[in-house]
């Protein structure tokens, strides 16, 4: 039995009925409809074996398990419904991972603001750390170390800002540490100090100077949620609003890559994404994509996975080289494959908010192009299968009314394209982590409309995305496309109803494919070297 067990709460141990983008499902509140219904849709229960281990686990999670592992501590990932077989008991540390404990991150700060209630995310991480067990085990002096992309999110700075986060630590018996960052290797001392009953230092921040060099980053050694691979971390655009921009570009040979690929696919996973900061960029030492590079990893994948996603790509990084996604698409798919999806983060559609806020993100264009990037951009996409999801932020401390209304009519201007556009309250973090949150009632009239217009835009587009998203045979499957179709129309309906539905008040232009008329490809300004 482990000394050292890892979790989560329901809502991240769960493969979202192998479609990743359906997470994003957990970070609503609980809205008219019962709690339970949300969790059918969108976080059924993972399996799990006779010891409570899942069959599948969150990737960052599989890291820790398997640096702990590497080093020779006993440590397992349990399901948190299984925690009552290891504590009180066994368990003297338990170490605790999320995306989004409190809701604080976007988009769960968004839709629970506009929604006015804890989105499910919040409240299941509330309710697994409240079992009576883990209170017990607690009390009896088993250490809680707490880690993940939202550890920011029990730091001194916030609970001061956050009051009720701090009194809902308290009641759990507090947090013996804190840590942020990339924990790879500092993971092992501090559990090797908890096990020995040392002293933790209760809060810990890695910089980006301790992140991990490729080869001490371990290999997974049990299987990924949906499959989930990292090809590398950090990125070299620097927006301001961002924490990942600050650590280091470091891409994994593709022998490490292959070793995780061969752990998931050994158990049936069959489809799976790549994961960095811009999947584009694989192997690059700047900003202009290879196709040396990038092409044997897509056909790497595909020896593994039947169906290949991408975590991230940006609008400047496939205009570089547009050419090269049609490659990707050779690369990918095929009779098993008919589409590809990604996030993808325009932000904004003014660029004057480009320049002040994330001048990196446009190279090596001019701020100048960004709204036609943008819109070539999704010409360029949907041409080649693919269908994204992109987000856009409200309320950045740079904000005007000005670029809002930029960001409207750019809205307007993908009003066709086959994606889905998710607005987002401005969280504070990376270079402007001393600003403010952005809120419900700081919401203007015009920030209002580009809700309303993303929000409807969303609406249509769902309804052609669901024959694409759900796309195995079977009746099984047609169940879930009319689920999921019921679930849409009753938005639509909500929306309708509560005066939230708008359309563009103007005629929509075609979004082309930049290659069909390559005088429209804007052209770099800043010359990189390959």
């Amino acid at each position: 039995m482990p000394e050292v067990v890892i979790t989560c709460d329901w809502t991240m141990m769960s493969n979202h009925h192998g479609k990743e983008f359906l997470g994003f499902g957990t970070t609503t509140p609980a809205y008219l409809l019962p709690e339970s219904v949300y969790q059918r849709l969108f976080f059924p229960t993972m399996e799990v074996d006779e010891n409570g281990y899942p069959s599948q686990a969150p990737y960052g999670m599989r890291k820790v398990e398997a640096s702990l592992l590497d080093a020779g501590i006993d440590a397992r990932i349990v399901h948190p419904s299984y925690l009552d077989r290891y504590m009180p008991g066994p368990a003297k540390v338990m170490l605790i991972s999320g995306h989004d404990y409190f809701g604080l991150n976007p988009p769960s700060s968004t839709f629970g603001g506009v929604m006015a209630k804890e989105p499910l995310n919040c409240v299941n991480f509330k309710r697994m750390l409240s079992q009576p067990h883990v209170l017990k085990a607690r009390r009896e002096g088993m250490k809680l170390i707490a880690g993940g992309p939202c550890a920011w999110q029990l730091s001194p700075a916030t609970r001061q800002k956050v009051p009720w986060i701090g009194e809902f630590v308290d009641s759990i018996g507090g947090v013996d540490s804190v840590v942020e960052g990339e924990a790879d290797v500092f993971v092992r001392e501090i559990v090797t100090k908890a096990l020995r009953d040392e002293f933790l230092p209760p809060h810990v921040v890695l910089t980006p100077k301790d992140a991990p060099k490729v080869e001490q980053i371990s290999s997974i050694h049990y299987p990924s949620v949906n499959g989930l691979i990292e090809i590398g971390r950090g990125c070299c655009r620097g927006c301001s609003f961002c924490s990942v921009t600050t650590r280091p570009t470091r891409w994994y040979p593709l022998e490490k890559i292959e070793e995780e690929l061969k752990v998931n696919a050994a158990i049936g996973v069959r489809k799976g994404l790549l994961h960095s900061d811009d999947v584009y960029f694989y192997g690059s030492p700047n900003i202009m994509p290879r196709e040396d590079k990038l092409i044997p990893l897509l056909k790497l994948a595909k020896r593994y996975y039947q169906q290949v996603g991408w975590s991230h790509v940006a609008v400047a990084s496939l205009m570089t080289r547009p050419h090269l996604l049609a490659r990707c698409g050779e690369a990918l798919l095929d009779e098993q494959q008919d589409w590809w999806g990604v996030e993808v983060g325009v932000e904004t559609g003014s660029p004057r908010l480009i320049t002040a806020a994330m001048p990196g993100k446009v190279a090596p264009f001019k701020a100048s192009q960004w709204p036609e990037l943008v819109v070539q951009a999704a010409g360029l996409m949907n041409d080649n299968h693919v269908f994204p999801a992109c987000t856009f932020i409200v309320g950045l401390p740079q904000e005007t009314e000005d670029d809002v209304l930029r960001t409207i009519e750019l809205i307007d201007n993908l009003w066709d394209f086959k994606a889905i556009l998710v607005p987002m309250f401005f969280v504070p973090l990376g270079h402007l982590k001393s600003k403010d949150w952005f809120s419900r009632d700081r919401l203007s009239d015009v920030q209002e409309e580009l809700f309303k217009r993303a929000l409807s835009h969303g609406l249509r587009q769902s309804k052609r995305l669901l024959r694409d998203f759900f796309d195995w045979e079977g009746a099984h499957t047609r169940a879930y496309r009319a689920t999921f179709r019921g679930f849409i129309g009753f938005l639509d309906v909500i929306a309708r109803m509560h005066g939230l539905y708008s359309e563009p008040k103007r005629a929509i232009p075609t979004i082309e494919n930049p290659l069909r008329h390559p005088e429209r490809i804007p052209s770099p300004t800043i010359p990189v070297r390959e």
